[in-house]
């Protein structure tokens, strides 16, 4: 019964969660563009992929066209001067300080100067203008010696009149025609027949011909109370038609020299102070260490040995050299760490002066009795009364 049950609710359960899972995998389907899978293999770490950097800037290195350095009043500057190029700005200036010669150089200021270009090049203009004459001197009335000139590329410039480019030309003609008139005289001719009178005439290679012939009488006769002429003189006019050409004006050209110039922008400069300060590395002064001098151990006094007493007159005693003062070392500073090796070194030096001492006045103590003794043996054996040349002068016989 119970594994009915089971069996009744598994499938209960599937019915009712196989249309959720149709739909959310139709779902999944319609929007699988968007899902982005990452596949696990066991043992291995998922590979992430990421883009690469971007590469760094290049840094830009900017060099000085000119490098000066200044000493004025116990004082250095150094200034740099940079030449900057249309690509380059001046934020690339570079305002580190630096270390020269032991001298440490901070920027100050930064001065901007903007330079221009002048290009040049030669020119020459013509003037062209009409004159009503071709007479130089009045040319050059009409004529400026100097003229302003503009380029249409912006290039200007002054320019000089060339005297010897002046030209004058025929500006143009004009033809008119007119009527020529000659006059002739034929005299005395009996009547007045104009068969009588020359048709044309020539005068200076033109051909006139005749156009009218005026009659005058000579002189009169009377005859039967009426007077009658005796000749007859024929005025003849003749004409002829002519041309005239005039000249209308002058063209007049004139050449002008001289440079044009224009000015571009050339390149901005900037100029770097750095001002120096001279490095100066402060004296360590290192404290000593202060150590008291040891105690001085003080020296037990060696006792002198009595002389025994004797019955000769006691021999005047030579005089003992003096003991020399043995100065003491003074005392060394040393570390702590050769405290005792010092103080060992103390101790057993005065030990060995002391032994030097009591040695040297048991050495004393030794040459005076041995020399007494002497001296008394010498005594008993001289003769009374006599004088020992060889003993001191001062030693004498007899008690």
């Amino acid at each position: 019964m119970k594994k009915l049950l089971m069996i009744l609710s598994t499938v209960c359960l599937f019915a009712v969660f196989f249309p959720a899972a149709q739909a959310f995998a139709s779902d999944a389907d319609s929007k699988v563009n968007n899902v982005t899978i990452t596949v696990v293999m066991p043992g291995k770490e998922p590979e992430v992929l990421t883009e690469p950097a971007p590469p760094p800037a290049a840094a830009i290195n900017m060099y000085p066209v000119d490098v000066r350095e200044t000493r004025e009043n116990g004082g250095r500057q150094i200034v740099k001067t940079y030449e900057l190029t249309p690509l380059e700005t001046p934020a690339d200036i570079p305002r580190d300080s630096f270390e020269r010669n032991g001298w440490l150089y901070s920027l100050t200021d930064i001065l901007k100067r903007e330079t221009a270009n002048a290009e040049t090049r030669a020119h020459t203009e013509t003037v062209t203008l009409n004159t009503d004459t071709k007479e130089l001197n009045q040319i050059l009335a009409l004529l400026a010696p100097t003229m302003e000139y503009t380029a249409e590329d912006d290039f200007v410039g002054l320019l000089y009149l060339d005297v010897g480019s002046i030209k004058v030309e025929t500006a143009g003609t004009k033809t008119t025609s007119h009527t020529m008139t000659v006059t002739r005289e034929y005299p005395r001719l009996s009547n007045t027949d104009t068969s009588n009178v020359p048709k044309t005439v020539t005068d200076r290679g033109t051909t006139y011909n005749l156009a009218d012939v005026d009659w005058q009488v000579g002189n009169y006769s009377t005859v039967d109370y009426e007077q009658i002429a005796d000749y007859y003189t024929a005025v003849a006019t003749y004409t002829a038609t002519g041309t005239t050409t005039r000249v209308t004006g002058y063209i007049t050209t004139a050449e002008y020299h001289g440079s044009l110039a224009k000015l571009a922008q050339g390149k901005t400069i900037y100029t770097a102070y750095f001002d120096g300060t001279e490095i100066r590395t402060p004296l360590e002064i290192t404290e000593l260490p202060t150590t008291e001098p040891p105690a001085e151990e003080p020296c037990e006094a060696v006792p002198e040995p009595t002389a025994e007493p004797t019955e000769e007159p006691a021999e005047e005693t030579e005089s003992e050299p003096a003991e020399e003062s043995e100065e003491e070392p003074a005392a060394v500073p040393v570390s702590d760490s050769g405290k005792d090796t010092a103080l060992l070194l103390i101790v057993a030096l005065l030990a060995l002066l002391a032994g030097l001492a009591a040695g040297g006045v048991f050495y004393l103590y030794k040459t005076k009795t041995g020399k007494g003794q002497n001296n008394n043996e010498k005594t008993t054996d001289t003769p009374a009364g006599t004088r020992d040349d060889d003993s001191d002068g001062d030693t004498r016989s007899g008690g």
